[in-house]
């Protein structure tokens, strides 16, 4: 089978250009592929060597296409691609808002996002998003309110990197539409992986110090703002405790507000953008991991899965895919309520205080992550639903919901049927009705 992979590649700053890259070997021993990227002269050039790159618009020879998608203007090309032409997608994140913001609102279109809005949640989701267009509800609203219509519709299968995610898509999905669970690989660059030790050596970091580390890209989402003051407090106590973020800083965080107002002082280190190997001894160099994420998107984090590979206490927010994918034992959930602040300080005092409790959560996420998380396996799990996706294919896209962007007066008609659909609590249901609709357009076969 011929497969085409839509998706960003290193140097990209989106996280699954990196999952992607670290699987694309293991996927050209199954099927023979190639790459689309959305300026080839852009990739590194390792990769640009062992894999044929096409360019996004170039024409594509596949017997099948397999879209990775992010809520993130990196995923924007390949949104579109995946609307326009079906194929299978890798659903990152459950929530596309921010990636339909940036294919609508921010490009001067606020009819087509209202459009998405009220597609994917009837007329409330009309209000919402006039709301959200008048630059109201900040972070909540959108994470929310889903939008994820138009990939669902026009996909021939769904992967997704959670159980709960893909329960979710199920839902929406006619009843067969074929769907997988493929938990997200842990992939280690270093070999073997250094001891604690021999990672804080590597980095610079003080032999005896309580560590930590907060992974990868500091945003809003990530509870900084929180676990900052709670770091404080905790130092007070253990004084030889620090927090490192282990990644660059979104450009507006307030992070340097934060440290100075909880007095923290020298005991927050940021380290900005790291190469990969040096990210893995940040992870190597922890005693405990914040994989905080509130409001969530549906997403899983790379960061966390090669924490808990490599044998690492992870606290994640209680309730999300994060917490919800992994058996008890293996991460500690925060809850994100009103006491997340005390919450998270008690829990990070109590590993701290405790290494033999420390010691058996180390042991069941890494012999979890092994066992469920092994990229070989993954990947092969991968191409048997791929062949199975292309050996229905002819069937599935005959069922696949007509937009008719073609004709105005059908496109019409479906959208509204969506939309009272919606607000009769439907709008998971397939209701069939393009054939009758198209034959009163006058546009029946």
């Amino acid at each position: 089978m011929r497969l085409a992979v839509f998706s960003p590649l290193p140097p990209s700053s989106s996280g699954i250009a990196d999952y992607v890259a670290e699987s694309l070997p293991a996927l050209a021993r199954h099927v023979d592929l190639e790459v689309v990227v959305e300026d080839p002269a852009t990739v590194d050039l390792p990769l640009g060597r062992v894999f044929p790159l096409r360019r996004a618009g170039d024409p594509v020879c596949a017997d099948l296409r397999l879209y990775h998608i992010g809520n993130s203007p990196a995923h924007g090309w390949i949104y579109r691609e995946a609307c326009g032409q079906p194929g299978v997608t890798v659903l990152h994140d459950w929530n596309l808002h921010h990636l339909v913001l940036h294919e609508t609102l921010e490009r001067g279109d606020l009819r087509e996002y209202l459009r998405q809005m009220r597609r994917s949640h009837g007329e409330l989701g009309s209000f919402v998003g006039r709301q959200v267009a008048r630059g109201l509800g900040g972070e909540l609203l959108p994470a929310r309110f889903a939008i994820n219509d138009r990939v669902l519709d026009a996909c021939l299968g769904l992967v997704a990197l959670t159980e709960s995610l893909r329960a979710r898509a199920a839902e929406r999905l006619p009843g067969d539409w074929p769907t997988l669970h493929l938990p997200h690989h842990v992939a280690l660059p270093l070999e073997p992986l250094p001891s604690r030790e021999q990672a804080r050596a590597a980095l610079g970091l003080p032999s005896d110090a309580l560590i930590v580390t907060a992974p990868g890209l500091a945003t809003a989402a990530k509870r900084l703002d929180l676990a900052i003051p709670a770091v404080a407090r905790l130092r007070a106590r253990l004084p030889g405790l620090r927090l490192v973020v282990a990644g660059a800083v979104e450009p507006r965080l307030p992070l340097e507000d934060w440290r100075r107002e909880a007095g923290l002082g020298e005991g927050l280190l940021v380290t900005g953008r790291l190469s990969l190997e040096d990210f893995i001894r940040h992870l190597c160099a922890a005693d405990l991991v914040l994989a905080l994420r509130f409001p969530s998107h549906g997403e899983i984090s790379g960061a966390l899965v090669r924490a808990l590979g490599i044998g690492r206490v992870a606290l994640v927010t209680g309730g999300t895919p994060a917490a919800e994918e992994f058996p008890e034992g293996v991460v500690v959930p925060v809850d994100p309520g009103a006491q997340e602040t005390a919450h998270l300080e008690a829990l990070l005092e109590t590993l701290i205080r405790s290494p033999e409790l420390r010691r058996s959560i180390e042991g069941a996420a890494r012999d979890h992550a092994r066992l469920y998380h092994d990229l070989d396996t993954g990947v092969a799990r991968l191409a048997r639903f791929l062949a199975e996706v292309h050996g229905r294919a002819p069937e599935l896209r005959q069922r696949l919901p007509r937009d008719a962007d073609d004709d105005p007066l059908l496109h019409y008609l479906l959208q509204e049927t969506r939309y009272a659909a919606h607000d009769l609590g439907l709008g998971g249901t397939h209701l069939g009705v393009e054939p009758l609709l198209a034959e009163l357009t006058g546009e029946a076969p």
